[in-house]
């Protein structure tokens, strides 16, 4: 994570609708394409340090891909390498799950004729598995930053126009007080060697990739020492007898079900009605189904008031009562924002989107209005999938500034860089939820089926038949998918494939096909005697017994092809 402060060339400092902003801002980008030979001229006296220079080195920042495509990159990070997802965010966060879902394996275990009576949690052992967790990954990083030549610049980026960037020392890490399991301090390495006095580079291009921060909410009392934002929770030293989870979101209930594994006592808050409310209704009943059965206290429909010393206050709107909740710990995780000012953006010249305090880009370029500065994953509006929208982002962003791919995109009509790939979203939760496609909101031509895991083999072996695919299918034919829902242990694995067939069938669907990259590589896994993939899916040879056969289990089904399971139709 790399926080920004953005500046004026005259000052340095240490610090109408979406839609109307948007067509501006495509006017000004479509304006910009086309810059005149004069411009171009004059840009070129300058001789640049690098080609592209990346701010926060987290998976969206697309540092080491632009060095693929032959560019000079340098990275500015005020954190760790990897940034927050790798140190902070989803590794840790992950390599805590792996160990519970071996307590829920231990569990069920005498299910498969293994009796194991008793078994104690070493919490310092599963954060020790964390701690190498993320050390392997950032290692990881740090070798390819290495093979491909790239400079990293340890301070905090200050954008001052579209070319250049002071890099002021850092004043204090982004998390103090956090220990790994054996008392070190995680800044203590090798990979960490923040500069010393202001250093000013310069490049061609910018990519803004700093990623988000938590934000306490103003209802927490301040100084807190018994409330904690996510990253705090992972880095505790002990696992708290009593948790309190505020917020039913994507980390509210990964963390509901993490620490209940953990041995916690759970109670879970939720202002909405339902947990994961941007998931299907019937997908968010079924995390709630499972959450309340291994044990977890959900209270929905509750405003909090006031959080203080362990004590958490709420309005529950049904029967407008109060209630109050005790823990020993308490865990705020409703709060995300991007890491720069966006004022200052604005003074830049960046078209800003008001509602969001996020950047506006150009979806096929992630490029900003102004043409030398690129942004990608959680700083941008529409970037809502975390890290899988990240990463394409940056590629994305990486293959406009390549000159090659540029000027492909410039003179075919924009159809070189394909646009509509179909993001899959994983909630690791215990079994795990996943997504991809877009929920179709008004349902007159559409089909809805939901396969159950009963038929599948993998799934009767294991005894690991809970669980459900919900699809949505064009009413016409021939059928393609529009989006899809699950619930299962390895719904991660399986939504793979489901989001490469809505994203090929997409493609298929373009009335120019010819002129589209993504095209010859369907071509060459498809045969294409049919207008989408979904029929070419049934044709496909499966390894048996796997939990991925349900897709082409479930793909018979919707074409009445089924050999083994009758399903559930509900239109």
């Amino acid at each position: 994570m790399s926080t920004i402060d953005l500046i004026d060339a005259a000052e340095l400092s240490e610090h109408g609708s979406i839609d109307n902003e948007q067509d501006q801002f495509v006017d000004h980008y479509e304006r910009d394409l086309s810059v005149d030979y004069t411009e171009k001229k004059e840009a070129q006296h300058e001789q640049y340090q690098f080609d592209v220079i990346v701010i926060g080195s987290g998976p969206g920042g697309g540092a080491i891909r632009c060095a693929q495509l032959g560019k000079s990159v340098a990275i500015v990070e005020r954190d760790l390498l990897g940034g927050h997802a790798v140190n902070w965010g989803c590794i840790p966060l992950n390599a805590m799950i792996a160990s519970a879902r071996i307590i829920r394996s231990i569990h069920e275990s005498v299910r498969y004729g293994i009796d194991i009576s008793s078994h104690r949690i070493d919490f310092l052992r599963i954060a020790r598995h964390r701690d190498e967790a993320v050390k392997k990954s950032r290692s990881q990083i740090k070798s390819f930053l290495e093979k491909y030549h790239i400079q990293v610049y340890t301070g905090v980026a200050n954008i001052i126009d579209k070319n250049h960037i002071r890099i002021k020392p850092i004043q204090k890490y982004t998390y103090a007080n956090v220990y790994n399991a054996d008392g070190g301090n995680p800044y203590e390495t090798d990979d960490y060697v923040p500069i010393r006095t202001d250093v000013e580079i310069s490049g061609k291009n910018i990519i803004i990739a700093s990623g988000v921060e938590y934000e306490l909410p103003n209802f927490v009392e301040a100084y807190d020492i018994k409330t904690v934002d996510p990253t705090r929770l992972l880095w505790h030293k002990n696992i708290p007898d009593s948790l309190i989870i505020v917020g039913g979101g994507v980390l509210g209930c990964e963390f509901a079900s993490l620490y209940r594994h953990l041995r916690s006592n759970i109670v879970l808050i939720e202002k909405n009605s339902r947990l994961l409310k941007f998931m299907d209704e019937q997908v968010s009943f079924a995390v709630e189904t499972r959450l309340k059965d291994i044990g977890v206290d959900i209270i929905l429909n509750a405003h909090v008031e006031r959080v203080s010393k362990g004590e958490v206050i709420v309005q529950l709107q049904q029967t407008n009562t109060k209630r109050t909740v005790f823990g020993s710990l308490v865990v705020i995780c409703t709060g995300r924002k991007p890491t720069f000012n966006y004022e200052n953006l604005q003074n830049l010249g960046i078209a800003i989107d008001q509602e969001r305090s996020t950047i506006i880009i150009d979806e096929n370029t992630c490029q900003t209005s102004i043409p030398t500065i690129y942004a990608c994953g959680g700083v941008v509006s529409s970037c809502w999938s975390w890290i899988p929208c990240a990463i394409h982002q940056g590629h994305l962003a990486a293959n406009a500034i390549s000159e090659k791919i540029l000027n492909e995109y410039k003179d075919n009509n924009k159809s070189h860089i394909p646009i509509n790939l179909v993001t899959p979203f994983v909630v690791n939760v215990i079994p795990a939820v996943a997504s991809a496609g877009e929920v179709p909101k008004l349902t007159d031509d559409v089909l809805i089926y939901t396969f159950k895991f009963q038929s599948n083999r993998r799934a009767i072996i294991d005894d690991q038949t809970w669980g459900f695919i919900k699809m949505w299918t064009t009413r016409e034919e021939p059928k393609k998918f529009l989006a899809v829902q699950l619930v299962h242990e390895a719904a991660a694995e399986i939504i793979e494939y489901y989001s490469m067939i809505i994203s090929l069938s997409k493609q298929l669907s373009k009335s120019n096909k010819n002129s589209s990259l993504l095209f010859f590589i369907v071509k060459s896994i498809f045969s294409l005697h049919s207008d989408i993939p979904l029929r070419e899916v049934c044709r496909l040879p499966f390894a048996h017994p796997t939990y991925t056969e349900s897709v082409k289990e479930a793909c018979e089904y919707v074409l009445d092809q089924s050999m083994s399971y009758e399903g559930t139709y509900l239109n």
